[in-house]
């Protein structure tokens, strides 16, 4: 298996060429997800899993709207464009909390193509309410993936018209999502700030955090010599940290990112920066042994499309919930949901 390499590989480079100290935190989160994969195979099917996550989702979607009412009970108010204050009200942070409504949606959506229960109009609703709570706490990554899977489930649906119709009836829906909810369109098009005359690409890398950080990926990338074994994941957010020093003209700004110390929001190019072009060409192929394997499948291509996505804007190894999220994941695609009963015969 790949991601046993990738991780074998990851270790033994942190012995040789690595600060061992710094990046075992990192390593350590990275073994933990192969070893939740080894750990599951015994159980060998993830339809209790599935049922775990809606649950699990449903569990922090409803404490997270508590915590929006007592919010807007206390404030009268309450603002989703702020991230920062928004994310001491979530029950996690929007990026994941967006992101674990998207799984949750496939995994009702695993269980109702494989599944003939009669209970299946409750996963339907898991659905709709997920949607409906991503729209509202405007998570962007969350609704820009929801629409990506409607899009390739047209691909492999055999009623292409009809979905292509349904598609453009959810995309009007989504745009009158925008125009209604003052939070969302302010959250998408930074329209919150004082400079909402400019065009929309100059307020992204006004306000939007990772428009800094891959510019400083790229300024890394430009100048770096030890792209054969890397420089370690707390080396790279050292060189970052250096990065935005010296690009950032606003001191608040600058202050802010090299206080936060972000590290390169892209599992690829952080794989890549810190442990060298090795691990970043085992990460991606990865990911091409599983779509080649099951690509027939809806339900685990869109689950692949969502990690993959994701990882382009985040470093998911970086964080404990993340690392657990990708073997949650893996898991779903790796194994089958039910265990096929074997006939016998007399």
């Amino acid at each position: 298996m790949l991601f046993m390499v990738l991780v074998v590989y990851l270790f033994i480079n942190m012995l040789l060429f690595q600060n061992i100290e710094d990046d075992i935190k990192i390593v350590q989160k990275i073994f933990s997800s192969l070893l939740l994969l080894i750990l599951f195979i015994p159980l060998d099917k993830t339809d209790n899993l599935n049922k775990t996550v809606i649950i699990s989702v449903l569990a922090c979607i409803g404490v997270s709207l508590y915590n929006l009412y007592m919010l807007y009970s206390i404030e009268g108010e309450f603002s989703f464009a702020d991230g920062a204050a928004i994310n001491e009200v979530l029950i996690i942070d929007r990026l994941y909390l967006g992101f674990i409504c998207v799984l949750s949606v496939l995994t009702s959506i695993g269980l109702m193509v494989n599944t003939h229960s009669k209970y299946r109009w409750l996963y339907l609703a898991n659905i709709v309410l997920c949607i409906l709570f991503t729209l509202l706490i405007s998570s962007r990554i969350a609704i820009i993936l929801l629409l990506l899977l409607f899009i390739l489930l047209i691909f492999y649906s055999n009623k292409k018209k009809q979905y292509i119709i349904f598609f453009i009836c959810v995309l009007a829906l989504t745009i009158g999502a925008f125009k209604l909810n003052k939070n969302l369109g302010e959250r998408f098009f930074y329209t919150q700030s004082s400079e909402s005359k400019k065009s929309y690409v100059e307020l992204f890398l006004a306000w939007e955090p990772r428009a800094v950080i891959w510019e400083c990926n790229y300024n890394l990338l430009k100048n770096e010599t030890a792209l054969l074994t890397g420089n370690g994941f707390y080396a790279v957010k050292d060189k970052l940290v250096t990065c935005y020093n010296g690009l950032i003209v606003n001191e608040d700004k600058r202050n802010y990112f090299i206080e936060e110390r972000f590290n390169p929001h892209n599992q690829y190019l952080d794989f890549l920066l810190s442990y060298g072009i090795f691990a970043f060409v085992l990460f991606p192929a990865i990911f091409i042994i599983i779509y080649l394997k099951n690509k027939k499948s809806y339900y685990k291509m869109a689950l692949l499309l969502t990690i993959m996505a994701f990882a382009f804007i985040e470093s998911i190894f970086q964080r404990q919930i993340g690392a657990y999220l990708f073997t949650i994941i893996f898991i779903l695609i790796l194994f089958p949901m039910h265990i096929e009963k074997s006939k016998h015969t007399k």
